[in-house]
């Protein structure tokens, strides 16, 4: 780990999330979204509008459980990706990078979304006694499956002693394992590699074929419109709210890389 660094302060913030314990969650938030920013204004600068995402909790049947969701908008950044996922190609990506497939695009959005949900805590039961208000227990820890993907993505950074091809491996099994094997994931796991891409920039997630990195691919498309696909399901959503969870996206892929070498003299 390099907590010293925005890049290991987002990343140990946001694996925070979902670790057993009765934290409070402002604190919770407070903690990730201040190394959001910090990160984001060391790679965004003023264009960015990460401030626009919180770490709040979704109520389900089943429990409670908490990730990074928009501030002002009822919904989690995985339910936006999941929509997103089948966009076309914005020409303003495939300008960025000429050899980049639709499958890749989708194959980004949904390994990204599938990182979210693996950021988030387990579901919390939540009591619900008549004549009291419901009382929420300690977050649970996280599931085999949940937590072996959670090491996975971090060992990328922290395991300088691991070959890329098992480090590569070791991610796609345990994205599998935590995600199902449908064949979008089985499609998505063949198309992700930890690769080091050069320029003094160690190992970090990246597409197969091309050797482009997800988080560069993910930031080309700041600024593109919000995708009709996920205006049907999020009518509401405005543009700088998109453009929040595209640089979400591409801040957390970033806290998992390893940090990029920087010359001396």
């Amino acid at each position: 780990m390099n907590p010293s660094s925005p890049r290991g302060r987002l990343r140990d913030a946001l694996l925070c999330v979902g670790e057993r314990g009765d934290v409070n969650e402002a604190d919770l938030s407070a903690a990730v979204t201040t190394a959001l920013r910090e990160l984001a204004s060391e790679a965004l600068g003023e264009r960015s509008r990460v401030e626009l995402v919180t770490v709040g909790a979704e109520d389900h049947p089943w429990g409670r459980s908490l990730g990074l969701r928009l501030a002002d908008y009822d919904a989690e950044l995985p339910d936006v990706l999941l929509y997103a996922d089948q966009s076309d190609l914005p020409p303003q990506v495939q300008e960025s990078f000429p050899t980049l497939s639709q499958e890749e695009w989708e194959a980004v959005l949904l390994v990204s979304k599938l990182i979210f949900m693996g950021l988030q805590s387990e579901p919390q039961p939540v009591s619900d006694v008549a004549g009291q208000p419901p009382q929420v227990t300690p977050r649970p820890p996280r599931s085999v499956a949940r937590e072996q993907f959670c090491q996975a993505m971090a060992a990328i950074s922290e395991r300088a002693d691991l070959h890329q091809d098992e480090l590569t491996a070791q991610l796609r099994t345990a994205l599998l394992n935590f995600a199902s094997e449908t064949p979008d994931n089985k499609d998505a796991a063949q198309r992700i590699a930890v690769l080091h891409t050069g320029d003094g920039q160690g190992p970090r997630l990246c597409l197969s074929r091309s050797g482009l990195a997800f988080a560069k691919v993910v930031l080309s498309a700041d600024g593109c419109p919000v995708p009709s696909c996920v205006l049907e399901e999020f009518p509401d959503l405005t543009q700088d709210e998109w453009n929040a969870v595209i640089h979400v996206t591409g801040m957390t892929l970033m806290a998992f890389e390893t940090e990029p070498t920087r010359d001396v003299g």
